[in-house]
């Protein structure tokens, strides 16, 4: 065979394949050999009819198809594997000619990344510092889960928990029906539509009002941009009595680790510290990686961001196509326009990833099986009874493929992370 390459934009080869004529000859006689058993010829036994008869019969062009359905698949996995092609999906075929067999594929092949000068990346980390507003806050939900709850014969106000029914009609047509909700009324939390919320203040148990609210833009086409008339039944008002920030309550938390509420407080800075580092070198690394995306070059195949794009919307909406068209009918969306909508962050993602990986290979970072498995008794630990069903999914080829994969990338990101936020006395003792 004669194989003709070109690079095509977008990380694709074409590959333009001339068949030999005596190789067709020989696909032509095994097409023969396969077709001749399955037909009735007059005057000769199943099977036993010579080729020109057959060719005759069926006519030769079908001979023709039958020898190219498995001709064309063998001569392409021979041209890629000669031509050095690694393609990532299935490639388009075009039949230029048949005698001779002359075709053309177009193969989408692994991305090319050309890292831009990544050494050079200087971003600060921004501090972080828990604040008394943040220690408060928490604190306030440590007391909340010990809080008795109490009716009170008064009007509702913010942070009461309230029993009510709520119904409301857009155009006639439901726009909601909820009967015994309870819920906290916060003063910062939009409970269904703007404004709602506030309608509860004042409002006494066994109360009732009627109300009309504009219903916003991001709601369902049947409802979005018009006047909701909402009905609320008010079946009862409790408030919370939070218990006194004492020693007493750092026992109820856990008399074992908190003696005093001293003790109690300082884990929660230092929880709180933590957790605000974690984001923040989360954060960080991110922006690291979008300052190392746009230094660099990439070229990638249309068909890798439709597969990011069918991940993201697998992730968010699950694997229920019924449930999926319902969605898009309710939100009036067609499957174009919603796919659409996750152009962009599924480009951030695929762009991240391939940068990430051509660094791990230049960077010649690598984890050793060691380390594969102290992740994997780290990931048991917490799990107690249940650690040793769950050893064998984790120990299993996809499972230490995954967990490389993930401290493949953390260690790259660390790798970055050092580089970006190195200080000049650093830089200059390398």
């Amino acid at each position: 065979m004669k194989v003709t390459l070109e690079r095509l934009p977008e990380s694709r080869v074409q590959l333009e394949i001339e068949v030999e004529p005596d190789r067709l000859e020989r696909s032509l006689d095994a097409a023969y050999k396969r077709l001749v058993p399955t037909l009735k010829i007059p005057g000769f036994r199943p099977g036993k009819a010579p080729r020109p008869i057959v060719e005759r019969m069926v006519g030769r062009e079908r001979l023709l198809h039958e020898a190219l359905d498995a001709l064309v698949p063998a001569v392409y996995s021979e041209a890629i594997e000669s031509e050095e092609v690694e393609p990532v999906a299935d490639p388009e075929l075009e039949i230029l000619e048949t005698e001779p067999v002359r075709f053309k594929v177009t193969v989408p092949v692994r991305p090319t990344v050309t890292l831009g000068d990544y050494e050079t990346i200087r971003i600060a980390p921004e501090p972080v510092e828990v604040t008394d507003e943040m220690f408060d806050e928490q604190m306030e939900l440590i007391r909340r889960r010990f809080a008795t709850i109490a009716p009170v014969e008064r009007g509702a106000q913010w942070d009461d928990i309230l029993t009510a029914d709520i119904n409301g009609t857009v155009d006639d047509a439901t726009f909601v029906q909820d009967e015994d909700v309870e819920f906290p009324l916060r003063e910062d939390q939009r409970l269904l539509l703007p404004d709602l919320a506030e309608q509860f203040l004042g409002m006494e148990a066994e109360s009732e009002k009627t109300v009309e609210l504009p219903v916003p833009e991001d709601f369902p086409e049947q409802f979005a941009n018009k006047t909701a008339s909402i009905t609320i039944t008010l079946k009862a008002v409790k408030e919370e009595e939070l218990p006194d920030e004492d020693d007493d309550l750092a026992q109820q938390v856990n008399a074992e680790e908190f003696e005093t509420i001293d003790d109690l407080h300082e884990r929660v800075r230092n929880d709180l510290q933590e957790t605000l580092q974690r984001q923040a070198d989360e954060a960080y690394r991110l922006k690291v990686v979008d300052e190392l995306v746009g230094l660099s070059e990439i070229e990638y195949p249309q068909v890798l961001l439709d597969r990011e794009i069918d991940e993201l919307i697998r992730e968010s909406h699950g694997s229920d196509v019924r449930a999926y068209q319902a969605h898009l009918a309710q939100i009036g969306k067609t499957t174009d326009e919603f796919r659409e909508m996750y152009r962009e962050p599924a480009y951030q993602r695929l762009s991240r990833s391939l940068v990430l990986g051509e660094l791990t290979n230049v960077e010649g970072i690598d984890v050793t099986e060691d380390e594969i498995g102290e992740q994997v008794e780290k990931m048991l630990e917490p799990l107690g009874e249940q650690a040793e069903s769950m050893r064998t999914m984790f120990e299993s080829d996809r499972g230490s493929a995954s967990i490389r994969n993930s401290l493949l990338t953390d260690k790259t990101l660390a790798r970055l992370q050092e580089i970006a936020s190195a200080e000049p006395e650093e830089e200059e003792a390398e």
